[in-house]
């Protein structure tokens, strides 16, 4: 894992295209992010980010994705993030994810997220976004 800033930003726009093709993020958005008080990156060497961000004590994930999937990359990214919000003081975790990405929500599930809440037409494709928050 390696901790990504504001150098790295170009790497993550880049991974970031490849897991979500539909809605990439450019180099000027992660850059923009990194940049902000509270927001942690982290690159998977094997094909994955995460970025976070800590309010107070609340983290919220933006973003997390692996370019290939069922081999613990995503899981890594979690446990990883996970211990970076708790380290900055984050009693609770939010996140979103698509109703219908049943292996996200198991991932969610099984670090024990649980569901609190749903936004409908929530991303570009007009899937609904199952809100999931996390008690640390």
């Amino acid at each position: 894992m390696i901790t990504a800033n504001q150098a790295q930003a170009d790497i993550m726009a880049a991974v970031h295209g490849a897991i979500f093709p539909d809605e990439p993020w450019d180099l000027a958005s992660f850059a923009s992010l990194l940049a902000q008080p509270g927001v942690f990156g982290c690159l998977d060497e094997r094909g994955g980010l995460l970025l976070l961000r800590v309010v107070a004590d609340e983290a919220e994930i933006i973003t997390i994705g692996a370019v290939t999937k069922r081999r613990g990359i995503g899981r890594a990214l979690l446990q990883v993030g996970l211990a970076q919000a708790r380290s900055q003081g984050a009693e609770k975790v939010h996140l979103e994810v698509a109703a219908g990405n049943a292996p996200a929500r198991r991932l969610y599930e099984a670090f024990g997220f649980q569901q609190a809440g749903l936004r409908r037409q929530y991303y570009a494709n007009g899937e609904d976004a199952v809100v999931m928050s996390l008690t640390l």
